[in-house]
């Protein structure tokens, strides 16, 4: 049985429509148990086009890697449009596994700029952007009634926790990904970039000053105020038991965990991130989900369609509220569902205060040798001027 023979019989779901013996159909990689999101886009899309769309949901971080290897093999069946996080980008279009929307030059101006510039390459834009994402508090409001100002507050507020028996803020900060906003807001950076906005991959500023100082003081939290379960490969399913039950104060990350803590029953909140002990607030990646076109799509024109259909304000407005994913379209932004909701707020405050993710091919050269060096100095194993110092040798020399 096949990869997505797997996929259908396991965690998919399939919505017909048409009658017709001659119906077109479409094949859909939905993220993992988000397929409720589009499901009412879908049902109006295949009555109006009188065409059947098949919509299979797992892990959309995995996609463009199961589709190159089906590709690759010559499996049959592949999906006409999947889902890739923006960082992924260049490498999809650089490697032609994905083709340009063609409607998304007259449609561009719908979404947010950053969105519109992550999921461009060599002037072309790849994806029609699904859902912006960065980091927030999540705070339980029983045992925190408001977040705090400043880092240096929640690390007071974390030792006199300790104490109690419980914890205070807690992260996945052992993942570059998880803890960029300490070093963006202490001055390091990942890529220089030109007055155009163009990346200079050989102007690397995971090193610098700034970059050494955000990762000794995240240090400071693990060594001291962080439990040792949250590390690791099993850290996230630990994160979310010891904030949903109680244990923990506050964590941060995305969006992504909102429908499991809503579903827990906790009383939380929802905030921006704090600022650091410099007086600049904490800079997390911006990053954002999008639906692409694949190389093998068996009618681009109807897969372009379905994009456009499914973008609509009314459908994107319907997939926050299924899935709590915020589409980054500018009229959803304004609607006032979105204005009078505190955790939408939050991460369209946060998101004026991130950085768009590079999503350049570099970028893939980046994640392994650093989440390397976080391990290492997290471990006590090397300072944090060294670990990055290897990190970006590795880069570079990656990259070259």
């Amino acid at each position: 049985m096949n990869l997505l023979s797997k996929l259908l019989l396991v965690s998919g779901v399939v919505l017909f429509a048409g009658t017709g013996v001659n119906a077109k159909e479409l094949v859909v990689w939905e993220d993992l148990n988000k397929d409720n999101g589009i499901a009412k886009a879908v049902e109006d899309f295949q009555k109006e086009y009188n065409c059947t769309v098949r919509v299979t949901n797992s892990d959309y971080v995995s996609h463009v890697n199961e589709y190159e290897k089906m590709l690759n093999s010559g499996t049959k069946n592949l999906p006409d449009i999947l889902m890739l996080p923006a960082d992924r980008l260049g490498s999809s279009a650089q490697k032609g596994l994905i083709q340009p929307l063609r409607f998304m030059s007259s449609d561009s101006s719908l979404y947010l700029d950053k969105s519109i510039d992550a999921f461009t390459y060599n002037g072309q834009i790849y994806a029609c952007p699904r859902s912006v994402e960065t980091m927030v508090v999540f705070y339980n409001q029983d045992l925190l009634k408001y977040p705090l100002e400043t880092m240096e507050d929640y690390y007071n507020f974390s030792a006199a926790k300790k104490i109690e028996g419980k914890w205070g803020v807690i992260g996945k900060w052992d993942f570059m990904y998880f803890i960029y906003g300490f070093i963006r807001g202490n001055g390091g950076y990942v890529f220089g970039q030109d007055g155009a906005g163009n990346y200079n991959t050989h102007d690397i500023g995971l090193n610098n000053a700034g970059a050494i100082k955000g990762l000794e003081y995240l240090n400071k939290f693990v060594q001291n105020v962080v439990p040792v379960s949250v590390l690791g490969p099993d850290g996230f399913g630990h994160i979310n038991s010891l904030f949903t039950s109680g244990k923990a104060a506050a964590v941060i990350t995305g969006p992504w965990e909102f429908n499991g803590y809503a579903k827990s029953g906790i009383n939380y909140g929802v905030s921006p991130l704090p600022k650091l002990p410099n007086g600049n607030y904490m800079c997390p990646f911006l990053g954002f989900r999008g639906y692409v076109v694949s190389k093998s799509c068996n009618d681009r024109d109807l897969a372009e369609k379905f994009l456009r259909f499914i973008n609509q304000e009314k459908y994107a407005l319907n997939r926050y509220e299924q899935i709590q994913e915020l589409p980054p379209l500018k009229a959803v932004f304004k609607n006032p569902l979105i204005e009078n909701d505190d955790f939408a707020n939050a991460i369209a405050v946060q998101a004026q205060n991130a950085e768009p993710m590079p999503s350049i091919p570099e970028m893939g050269n980046v994640w392994g040798p650093m989440d390397k060096a976080i391990g290492k100095v997290l471990s006590k194993k090397a300072t944090a001027k060294d670990a990055l110092d290897e990190a970006v040798a590795e880069i570079k020399a990656s990259i070259e």
